[in-house]
């Protein structure tokens, strides 16, 4: 029910953490009731003290100014919706409380309280908000832009200005394994990726952090395959694994990356595949079409390093390791039942690579299958 005249006056005179508390547990009840729909985005505008552009137009969140909040009413907000995303209750209501609030987060005070709560939670490895947090990545898309602003955001925080990984980092695929396999996938889209507009290699502590995740377990990568607890009515959106991106990491290291070694996380991602559990259903993990992005960028590597100026036996070596990799990757994959799209095109485009035996040998082996 909206607020009398005298009734919001005394609500804008509560303190600011006491009517967030008291607006968090209005819009509860309107997303477990589904109703007042059109209210509840009000509501949660009022939380971020957005304004609306004209009294007589609330029913786009584009019409609204830019946030008024202050540093210090960031970090009380950031304490309250820790504190309640903490609090004993359903999953289905927390996931679609944070998709409410962050659905769009496209004013630079929503962005900054997101970085601030996630962050937070990571530090202090609060499970039940990282979990809503996993899954708010999952139905944006964790290579969306929002979730790639966000993966940036905790790279910063947790891992460029580390001299090792905390003790945080190391327990959080326990704690939450669907946010920590989503951060590695929008992660991934990141780095040693041409079709990014960034061929930026990893710092050595993110990829030996990804590199121990992921060794010390084989399933993590396929966390995200599990099913999402979301409000009736809704749907979950497609899955996207980080195995692709992790394969391509691998894959360009030693032309892109040459001083440090991949081949231990090109172990674990290959075991890691070879976790898929057998079902009878089609293969979910990894969309064809993403291996033939790698196939794309290699034939660009190939063109670069033929060029006269940059042509040497140390080049070729390295790019013949990065085929090899790649077909290792594929055969597993494929043996595995990970793939799902057009194998025969992906088989098409493997075939236009320069001359490999061993990926010649995947190609005759799958061409019937």
């Amino acid at each position: 029910m909206s607020l009398g005249g005298s009734s919001k006056r005394e609500y804008h005179k509560m303190d600011y953490s006491l009517r967030v508390r008291d607006t968090l547990q209005r819009i509860e009840t309107m997303i477990n009731t589904r109703t007042k729909q059109e209210h509840m985005m009000e509501l949660i505008a009022e939380i971020f003290c957005e304004k609306p552009r004209d009294l007589d137009v609330r029913k786009s969140q584009n019409q609204l100014l830019p946030a008024t909040l202050s540093l210090i009413q960031e970090l009380q907000l950031v304490v309250v919706l820790c504190e309640y995303f903490q609090t004993p209750g359903s999953e289905a209501t927390r996931n679609a409380m944070f998709l409410s609030l962050f659905a769009s987060p496209t004013s630079i005070t929503r962005i900054n309280v997101l970085v601030k709560l996630v962050s937070t939670s990571v530090s202090a490895l609060i499970a039940p908000l990282l979990c809503a947090a996993g899954t708010w990545m999952q139905q944006l898309g964790c290579t969306s832009q929002s979730s790639l602003d966000l993966a940036q955001n905790l790279v910063t925080d947790f891992i460029v200005f580390a001299q090792k990984a905390s003790e945080q980092l190391k327990y959080l695929p326990q704690v939450a394994p669907r946010f920590t396999a989503n951060i590695i996938t929008a992660v991934a889209e990141l780095y040693l990726n041409d079709m990014h507009d960034s061929a930026a290699v990893p710092p050595k502590i993110l990829l030996e952090t990804f590199t121990e995740w992921v060794s010390s377990s084989p399933e993590l990568c396929l966390s995200s395959q599990k099913p999402l607890v979301l409000p009736s009515g809704a749907i979950a959106m497609p899955v996207l694994t980080p195995l692709a991106g992790l394969i391509r990491w691998c894959v360009m290291a030693p032309l892109l990356d040459p001083g440090k070694s991949y081949s231990r996380l090109h172990l674990a991602i290959i075991q890691s595949m070879q976790q898929t559990p057998s079902h009878t259903g089609p293969p979910t993990v990894i969309n064809a079409q993403h291996l033939c992005l790698i196939v794309a960028t290699l034939e660009g590597k190939c063109v670069q390093i033929r060029r006269p100026e940059n042509k040497s036996k140390d080049t070729e070596e390295r790019f013949q390791l990065c085929l090899e990799r790649f077909a290792q990757a594929v055969q597993v994959a494929l043996s595995s039942h990970c793939v799902y799209g057009s194998i025969p095109q992906l088989l098409c485009r493997l075939e236009a690579l320069p001359p490999c035996t061993l990926m010649q040998m995947v190609i005759k082996s799958n061409r019937h299958t």
